[in-house]
């Protein structure tokens, strides 16, 4: 709405002052213009928001991949689930990670177990992993039962899972790449065999 209203206004404006100088004629399409106008700025600003948001969760998917992965070999050397998790967010870097770090280092202040402020974090964040995560350690916790091998399965489903995406975001790259190739061969095509024509023309005009 800001986006819409803002690039609205700015063309009404302009348009109003051009008028007033007598450049432009005053005309009902201004009005079908500044609507224009203001829904292609709305459109880019929504198409911004969205990318920016498919953005941010696939870069928090890639960190809760990273800190699961990261919790699995900690558990593999026979430490306490909360060993393995302080482990898992000290080695692992950027962002995302950081924020997971925060709300872990912030759930005891609250008075909230690590199962619980994992399972918000994956509810808040979409993160269905960090919810099963929760779930076997509150079961390890409660009933006493190992969850080295649960771990180590979601860890190996999640790397599945992160390569998939990988090659799939690898095949779209190509098929995008398929058009501006096939324009590229095709004026190259033409750059060169045009002289060629000409030349082959004048030949057997003469």
């Amino acid at each position: 709405l800001t986006g819409a209203g803002a690039v609205g206004s700015t063309v009404a404006l302009a348009l109003t002052a051009l008028a007033a100088i007598g450049a432009i004629p005053a005309t009902p399409w201004w009005l079908l213009l500044i609507v224009f106008a203001a829904g292609m700025a709305a459109a880019i600003v929504v198409a911004d928001v969205r990318a920016t948001v498919e953005r941010r969760r696939r870069a928090m998917r890639r960190a809760t991949n990273d800190f699961v992965q990261l919790l699995a070999v900690g558990l593999t050397t026979d430490q306490s689930v909360e060993e393995a998790v302080r482990f898992a967010l000290g080695a692992g870097r950027g962002v995302e990670l950081e924020r997971l770090r925060d709300e872990l280092d912030r759930a005891p202040l609250r008075g909230v177990s690590l199962w619980e402020a994992i399972d918000e974090i994956g509810d808040r964040y979409d993160q269905r992993e960090l919810c099963e995560l929760a779930t076997s350690i509150e079961r390890q916790g409660t009933q006493g039962v190992s969850i080295v091998d649960t771990v180590t399965s979601l860890a190996t489903a999640m790397r599945e899972r992160a390569l998939d995406d990988l090659e799939r975001d690898a095949d779209r790259a190509n098929a995008n790449l398929v058009g501006p190739t096939i324009a590229f061969v095709c004026t190259t095509i033409v750059f060169l065999a045009f002289p060629l024509a000409i030349r082959i023309s004048d030949a057997f005009g003469s």
